[in-house]
């Protein structure tokens, strides 16, 4: 047998031909990465390890010292790349074996091996440049982390005394707290611990344990590497469910002190409780598994309501969606239970059973088990058994979806001690400055070859392609002016863009930091240029792109599209991008075809699901039927098989051949022990104490009939029980084995998509679609991957997105715009008091670049021309945050604002926010004010022609004020959000769907409708408007931007608008103009607020200087109540004409029709026809021209007159418009 054979001195070549070929198939990529025979594969495994790595660690030694002294034998460079092969072989075998069991890693021969191995390494292949002994160094790094790990040497728990810093760091409180079974999933090791709350967890007192990402504070694990993913893991789960187990907890002890009428607050916590919960019906789905039907009673609003609004009602309501969590408390012969569930279909229809809406008392929703624990899926059949009513929560802002797949991923790093890149990602301890970034990161390892180098040929100009290519070595420093000057010459990059290019190329571990405008994006499509050409030469794999957001990641894919790189693949549902359509995976998969055996595996599985489900159901059907106690055809069977004697004495037919009548027997005797528990005769714990069973089933063997009622109470209860659990073991084992199958089916369909991924040049992932696919992408062959957004990228997504094959990680962001969204700001963000300690919304890419005491940064580079703003904007942040940051040659040349008279300006008020005495809820904050003053200045925007309303984007800070903004001007635009600040609306408990009726909200034919009952036809002023919230609009631009700032307050509380961050994003979304309207005493007091706010561009609410006027119109308090539809805020009129009633012959009743400026030219001489409501109709007429002196003074009433005020001359005329008009063309005021 190969595993056991050995060899003599002089044969060594013999059995290394012999090996090697063994060694390579079972190595191989398509073998270890298909996932349709991974079972069969980890079997082989198995066998090749045998008890313990016996078998496995004996071979693995002789292999290697055979491979030294075959190579002292033959000592050539042909031979030594030969034998490197099979050394990389060997290790790689090594790591899977340990990886596929893990009681090879407690084997005692492995850390030999492992050094015998490290020995060839220097023996065989020496100083000789080559890839092989990086490849084997990294393979040996992970065999010794699962080695140590499995012996405890990483994970052992020490004592809290020992938990010292080893710096005079001081943190209060102390870390006292070490995870050690205060309760049942409370686990030192992160991967026992199960992901949902246990009951016990949640009714637990005691204190999470959350360590500090603070790598000098004391922590139990002394392996930085692993301390990394414990830390991350415990702090993204606490920011999950730390505050849903507090509330839930509050709601057991609720119950459980007073079951008829518990009272508990929910606080700021979004929830949605139902009443009256039951699990109504289980079912076994072949394709879907065990599913529960949870029925529980109709929502207030809803019970009153006929069929067809009731269906309505529950369509238009986004409650109880696909894949929310949801929590059931009940409460059951003394004992508080609790279970997750998450929604799997939500129905509506009137004519289905299970449905929403099929009786007006009850609705049903149908859901999974959150968790797949055997003791779950017991006390939920139980449950149903019993028919136990409780209360059913919804969680609407909690998907297990987008945070399971992190955690889960995070735990099988822990496992197999993966973490790629620890040296950069943890880095130690040095001596000297924080400051230092270090200027060894290596290249990727596969530009380690002798004689690589990087081409930028794809890059060059037209004019100088034919020129000599630019090429770049991979030891070439990012700051080689010879480099750069050339680059700068022949691509049209510029110098900082090709700093950051050279960088990202040539460092395995590259970031890129992007200021707002300076092209971060465009850089990331110059990157896949020069690596896709970098494809035809060498094996890369699939190039991964990983973005935080979906807009995000559809963006840079179209990017890629229009530059010829077809190849793509998106993973996820969610893009909104019709170009990239017949690019999702969805779309692409189903074109490949299955092998033979996939197809045979899949019919097997299914048939193997089918025959599941008969059983399923009948043992379902038995557990039912035994808790009705008295139900004989349920309990027959089991009194035939284990009471015989019994059995027979509940015959209908005697011994003589008579059958009974009426009732059957066993529900005669039955029906006393019935009636006994009824009166409340139990069969309590004193009575079993008392009566031992076998003494009452010795009797109930000769007689049954002579049993009492307790006793025979008794017996039931034993029988039923007995049943139950027979029944429940052969559910369990089934549902187990139907988990089977479908993870079974799950690898057959994840092979096929693999081979589609494998195949592709580039694959599209948000952060969360990549962890929810880890199983698949970490089988795909990918050395490179580029993370856009990495500053907005939670550290747990990051490092999720490392996978096993990576050779080469670009991270694309800015640490100075948002930080990582998280749920529990109080407690974890770097941003509050307490959180300081944990940092958790503090990104990868921000903690490396910035750096952290006594441990080296990463080299970051910086891009250092932007290109969105005008340079009065740019200002904003250059002379706060960027201090290096230049403005290109063509932002010069952007237009100013048409009506605007400064491109920026802040409109101060003193009008007071409403809900400042509500901190509770810190999104709920609005200024009705503010919103009535930007309806208006988007309106007179607009109506100057020079802007649809899809160049304005308004943002604000609060979902409160998104949602009143949305509210009133969807009036008169079509309002577009995006799908986060959708979800943010819901979060916040705002309904998204639901219109909030104000006084802002009357239009001017609301006003006009009132007086004269003539309703006219609303227009839309145009296609969309953007409304979003300041967190949601990184990356986002527009040409002209108006920010309500919403706090005004004594206080000067400006809630998120204090940090730099949201403030610099805020600051620098505008191309042309940009217009502030906020108490500007309110925010005076930030510094960056101080600095970025040139006084001489704020105005108090008394003046509209912003407006082009030559002189401006006075207004206090709400202009827009003053004249919500008649010239905004003072828009210049070429030319006003007011006469008497009758010289027009058609009068018009509506407010003055804007003319704007910007068509003028087109349209020499326009006349319109309209009115000023003042007291009684008046007509005027309204023209304009070509002339830049324009009237100005625009009286808040027209009142009707017979005088005509011209600004050119400044004379006044008594006539007609007939006369008028031939005396302004004459003179050429307009021209005809």
């Amino acid at each position: 047998m190969l595993l056991a054979a050995r060899t003599d001195r002089g044969n060594f070549g013999a059995y290394i031909q012999l090996v090697r070929p063994f060694l390579l198939v079972m190595t191989h990529s398509a073998f270890l990465d298909c996932l349709s025979v991974d079972n069969a594969v980890g079997a082989l495994y198995n066998f090749i390890s045998g008890t313990n790595g016996i078998r496995a660690v004996p071979f693995f030694q002789h292999v290697c010292e055979s491979l030294v002294s075959l190579h002292a034998e033959t000592m050539s460079v042909a031979n030594e790349a030969h034998i490197g092969k099979t050394l990389v072989a060997t290790t790689t075998a090594l790591r899977e074996v340990l990886r596929r069991d893990s009681r090879a890693r407690f084997n005692d021969d492995v850390p030999v091996l492992v050094e015998s191995i490290q020995n060839a390494v220097q023996v065989i292949i020496g100083p000789t440049p080559s890839l092989f002994p990086a490849i084997i160094l990294a393979q040996l790094g992970e065999v010794r982390a699962m080695v140590a790990r499995a012996k405890g040497q990483l994970t052992q728990e020490q004592e809290p005394e020992n938990l010292r810093s080893p710096t005079t760091t001081s943190v209060y409180p102390n870390m006292s707290i070490v995870p050690r079974n205060r309760h049942n999933n409370d686990k030192a090791d992160i991967t026992a611990i199960k992901i949902f709350p246990t009951c016990e967890e949640i009714l637990s007192d005691e204190v999470d344990f959350l360590p500090s990402t603070d790598p000098d504070q004391p922590h139990f694990l002394s392996d930085t590497a692993e301390r990394h993913l414990d830390t991350h893991f415990r702090l993204l789960r606490h920011d999950t469910f730390g505050q849903l187990k507090e509330l839930l907890g509050n709601v057991m002890l609720a119950v459980d002190e007073d079951p008829l009428n518990p009272r508990f607050e929910f606080g700021d916590f979004r929830v949605n409780q139902y009443i009256g919960a039951h699990i109504s019906y289980i079912n076994f789905d072949s394709r879907r598994g065990l599913e529960f039907h949870i029925s529980f009673q109709q929502p207030a609003t809803t019970r009153r309501k006929s069929p067809s609004d009731r269906r309505k009602w529950w369509e238009e309501s986004r409650r109880l969606t696909s894949g929310v969590l949801l929590s059931f408390i009940t409460l059951h012969a003394g004992v508080i239970h609790h279970l997750f569930f998450i929604v799997t279909v939500r129905d509506t229809d009137n004519n289905k059973d299970y449905s929403l809406t099929r009786t007006e008392h009850q609705a049903t929703i149908t859901a999974k088990m959150a968790s797949r624990d055997q003791a779950d899926i017991k006390a939920a059949v139980n449950l149903s058994c019993q028919k136990t009513r409780g209360l059913l929560i919804e969680f609407p802002g909690i998907l297990p979806a987008t945070f399971v797949p992190i955690l889960e991923n995070l735990q099988d790093m822990q496992r197999l001690s993966r973490l790629p890149f620890r040296q950069w990602i943890v880095p130690d301890r040095v001596s000297g400055s924080q400051e230092a970034a270090t200027d060894s990161i290596p290249p990727p390892l596969f530009a380690r070859k002798a004689g690589f180098k990087f081409t930028l040929s794809p890059l060059l100009r037209p004019e100088t392609a034919a020129d000599q290519d630019i090429y770049i070595d991979p030891a070439s420093a990012a700051d080689d002016s010879t480099i750069l000057d050339d680059m700068e010459a022949r691509t049209h990059l510029d110098r900082g863009q090709c700093e950051a290019l050279i960088a990202a190329l040539t460092r395995e571990f590259a970031f890129i930091q992007g200021p707002p405008g300076t092209g971060k994006s465009y850089l990331g499509v110059q990157l896949m240029k020069v690596i896709m050409h970098l494809k035809q030469t060498i094996s890369l794999g699939p190039v991964v792109i990983v973005c935080y957001t979906n807009h995000a990641l559809d963006q840079f894919l179209e990017h890629l599209l229009a530059i010829g790189i077809n190849r793509i693949v998106r993973i996820g549902s969610q893009s909104q991008s019709t170009l990239l359509d017949n690019h999702n995976l969805q779309k692409v998969s189903p074109t490949e075809r299955k092998t033979r055996s996939e197809g045979y595996l899949l019919h097997r599985q299914y048939d193997a699901l089918d025959r599941l489900e008969e059983r399923v159901m009948k043992s379902l059907s038995r557990m039912h039927g035994a808790a009705k106690r008295d139900s004989w055809p349920h309990l027959r069977q089991h009194l035939l098989k284990n009471y015989l004697a019994v059995f027979s004495q509940f015959r209908q037919v005697d011994e003589d051949g008579f059958t009974a009548v009426g009732r059957h027997p066993f529900e005669v005797w039955a029906s006393a022990a019935n009636a006994s528990s009824k009166t409340g005769e139990t069969a309590d714990a004193q009575l079993e104490a008392e009566t031992e069973l076998h003494t009452i089933l010795q009797k109930a063997t000769t007689d049954v009939q002579s049993l009492s009622q307790q006793e025979r109470l008794m017996l039931l209860q034993l029988w039923t029980r007995e049943v139950q659990d027979q029944a429940m073991g052969v559910l369990l084992d089934d549902v187990e084995e139907a988990d089977s199958s479908f993870r079974q089916i799950t690898k057959i369909h994840d092979e096929v998509d693999r081979r589609v991924l494998q195949n592709a040049d580039v694959i599209g992932v948000t952060s969360t679609g990549l962890a929810k696919r880890i199983a698949t992408l970490k089988r795909i062959q990918c050395k490179v991957v580029i993370c856009e957004e990495a500053g907005e990228v939670m550290e747990a997504h990051m490092l999720s997105a490392l996978l096993p094959t990576i050779e080469h990680i670009i991270q694309i962001g800015d640490h100075e715009q948002l930080r990582p969204q998280i749920n529990h700001f109080d407690e974890l963000s770097l941003e509050s008091k307490k959180g300081a300690r944990y940092k958790l919304d503090r990104s990868q890419f921000e903690r490396l670049s910035v750096g952290e005491p006594g441990r080296i940064r990463v080299p970051l580079a910086q891009l250092n021309v932007q290109r969105r703003m005008r340079p009065e904007i740019s200002m904003l942040i250059r002379e706060t945050i960027y201090p290096m940051l230049k403005d290109h040659l063509s932002t010069l040349d952007l237009p100013d604002v048409v009506g605007m008279r400064k491109s920026v300006y802040w409109l101060d008020h003193n009008n007071s926010e409403e809900g400042q005495h509500s901190e509770v809820h810190h999104k709920s904050h609005s200024n009705s004010w503010e919103v009535e003053m930007v309806r208006g200045l988007v309106r007179h925007v607009v109506r100057q022609g020079a802007y649809k309303s899809s160049d304005i984007a308004v943002l604000t800070p609060y979902t409160g004020q998104l949602q009143k903004l949305r509210s009133v001007m969807r009036n008169d635009f079509e309002i577009v959000l995006s799908d986060r600040d959708q979800d943010a609306l819901e979060k916040d408990g705002f309904a998204v769907n639901t219109r909030l009726i104000t006084n802002a909200d009357e239009d001017i034919e609301s006003l006009v409708n009132k007086r004269n009952k003539a309703p006219l036809q609303k227009k839309k002023l145009s296609e969309l408007l953007r409304i979003a919230t300041v967190d949601n609009f990184q990356g986002e631009e527009a040409k002209v931007v108006i920010v309500s700032l919403v706090r005004s307050n004594n206080k000067k509380k400006v809630g998120f608008l204090k940090t730099t961050n949201r403030i610099n994003v805020l600051l620098s979304r505008a191309q042309h103009g940009m217009y502030l309207i906020g108490n500007a005493d309110t925010y005076s007091h930030v510094p960056m607020w101080q600095k970025a706010m040139p006084w001489d561009f704020v105005a108090p609410d008394t003046r509209t200087r912003q407006f082009k006027s030559p002189s401006p119109t006075t207004f206090r308090g709400s202009v827009l109540k003053v004249d919500a539809g008649y010239p905004a805020l003072g828009v210049c009129q070429n030319v006003v004409i007011c006469v008497r009633p009758g010289v027009i012959q058609k009068a018009c009743t509506t407010f003055f029709h804007v003319r704007n400026h910007a068509s003028a030219s087109m349209s020499p001489v326009s006349m319109y026809v309209g009115g000023r409501l003042a007291g009684k109709i008046a007509e005027s007429v309204l023209l304009s021209s070509r002339t830049s002196n324009c009237p100005v003074a625009i009286p808040k009433l027209m009142s009707c007159a017979t005088w005509l005020k011209m600004w050119r001359p400044s004379i006044a005329i008594r006539s007609s418009p007939k006369t008028f008009l031939d005396v302004a063309i004459r003179n050429k005021w307009l021209v005809h």
